[in-house]
């Protein structure tokens, strides 16, 4: 089970977490980004017929204003268990 995976099964009990302040906020900001990357590359998927993962990691980084690496960063941590 990936931490993406945990973070959602969490479903509402997440946002009690971050208000007890056991899981940072910054973990919801994350998820954001991670289901947006997911998205994204479904979307490239369709119209390219194979996945571009670095492209939508660039576009959704461009998205959020964040940086590539970041997103890169966000992509590592969510998909590992």
């Amino acid at each position: 089970m990936t931490r993406y995976e945990t973070i959602t099964s969490l479903g509402d009990d997440l946002i009690k977490l971050m208000g007890k302040s056991i899981i940072p906020v910054h973990i919801l900001d994350w998820k954001v980004y991670y289901e947006a990357y997911l998205k994204q590359t479904e979307l490239l998927l369709k119209e390219y017929g194979k996945p571009k993962k670095t492209w939508a990691a660039g576009m959704v980084a461009d998205e959020f204003n964040i940086s590539e690496r970041t997103m890169f960063n966000v992509i590592a941590f969510m998909e590992s268990s």
